[in-house]
């Protein structure tokens, strides 16, 4: 078994990371020097954006790529088995634990360990887990020894972790201890021509497991493509691309007819054209920069690069003038 794992890791091969805009590839030239350092990272971005594929550039970029890459959501698992699932237990720990168990830190054991949407862990946990980066030893649930441990973590969140360290959600020592390099990756609708890009990739794949040769993009798609806002970003537009080869039958040409149903909030969003995307984005940052600033519109004002008043004619512009929550004091120090 053993041998077997080590055999698979040896194999690991860097996975293709597909792009040309500038912030995709700011981010892939860094990964070389971020992968060879051997400190924990911290990805951030939205969900479907990339992050276990950076994270896997990143193991297979280091001195570790011979070695076990494994990968757990932390969010997907329930709060009563995460211990178990990272630390192992012992027979006996608990009804049902009839052997011994190896936890993933073991199974990751001088390979690196990719812990996705850390922002979910609970706190009684961070606790644990924190020990274990801070002594580079674990200690199986129900067992009274610790064992030495080798495993370089990346740690990847949606979610704002200052915001949630700020509310007593999330430890401000263990999100330091994660945070040695912070990678942001850009969300597909950033990433302009990209898209096409990465359609043309996804559909080759789907067509060559499908037996068929890669399909063309219309260009009527194509369009369509580049003003869709992808709030599913990378795994929306992988999803679409698999849905027309391999549901829709496209061959020869994708077109508009084997694209799957938009919902309607996204189709009248795209009908809008240009000036409504727009629009929306804009509205979403007021939104964002109110909400992360607790209501403070001097702050958000700062942080959009607005000045205040300017600000508060764009919140009554799109009814967003009692965004912050009811009665709370702005800067001034009066009800706003």
């Amino acid at each position: 078994m053993e041998r077997e794992r080590n055999r698979e890791a040896a194999e690991f091969v860097v996975p293709e990371l597909v792009g040309d805009s500038p912030p995709w590839r700011e981010l892939v030239a860094r990964l070389p020097a971020v992968a060879a350092s051997g400190l924990p990272v911290l990805l951030l971005g939205e969900t479907g954006s990339g992050k276990e594929l950076v994270a896997r550039a990143l193991h297979g970029l280091s001195p570790r790529r011979r070695q076990p890459f494994v990968a757990h959501n932390c969010g997907a698992t329930p709060d009563s088995l995460i211990e178990s699932e990272l630390f192992g237990h012992a027979r006996g720990a608990f009804t049902g634990a009839v052997s011994d168990r190896a936890g993933l830190f073991d199974a990751a054991e001088r390979g690196t360990l990719f812990l996705d949407e850390i922002g979910d862990m609970p706190v009684s946990l961070q606790v644990k887990l924190l020990r274990v980066l801070q002594e580079r030893q674990t200690r199986p649930l129900g067992s009274l020894t610790s064992h030495a441990v080798d495993t370089r973590i990346v740690s990847a969140t949606h979610r704002v972790l200052e915001q949630a360290v700020g509310q007593a959600g999330f430890r401000a020592d263990l999100y330091f201890r994660l945070n040695a390099v912070r990678l942001r990756l850009p969300p597909l609708r950033e990433r302009g021509r990209d898209v096409l890009q990465l359609a043309r990739h996804f559909l080759a794949q789907a067509a060559a497991r499908a037996g068929a040769e890669p399909p063309l993009l219309d260009p009527a798609l194509a369009e369509r493509l580049l003003r869709h806002p992808w709030p599913g970003n990378v795994r929306e537009l992988a999803n679409a691309c698999q849905f027309a080869v391999r549901v829709a039958g496209a061959r020869g040409a994708v077109t508009a007819e084997h694209w799957p149903e938009v919902p309607f909030a996204l189709a009248v969003a795209e009908s809008a054209g240009l000036h409504a995307e727009t629009r929306a984005l804009e509205e979403r940052r007021l939104s964002e920069a109110l909400r992360r600033t607790h209501g403070n519109k001097t702050q958000a004002a700062r942080a959009l690069g607005l000045s205040r008043q300017g600000l508060l004619k764009k919140l009554r512009r799109y009814g967003l003038r009692d965004a912050a929550p009811a009665g709370e004091l702005d800067d001034d120090g009066a009800a706003d």
